[in-house]
């Protein structure tokens, strides 16, 4: 079970990793001081964009396995170490 929690972990690292540089990628669109507070929905003239491209569908998969990760090594340290 030790082995186990570590081994979470270090997915846990890999996919922190992965997600920040993710978004760092994603902010690159919108980089200008307006872009922070949702200026960039002035260059849609024909309403929102539907749906996400390729780079959000990995955020979002980097997220959901984030939070899902972080659930898992709670039940599994708790578990491994003691509380």
């Amino acid at each position: 079970m030790v082995v186990l929690a570590y081994a979470l972990i270090s997915l846990h690292i890999a996919i922190s990793v992965g997600l920040g540089i993710a978004v760092m990628l994603q902010m690159s669109k919108s980089a200008e001081l307006g872009g922070a507070f949702g200026g960039g929905a002035s260059h849609t003239m024909f309403g929102r964009k539907k749906g996400l491209d390729t780079m959000g569908k990995i955020t979002l998969g980097l997220a959901i396995g984030f939070m899902a990760n972080s659930i898992l090594i709670a039940f599994v340290v708790s578990r491994a170490f003691g509380a």
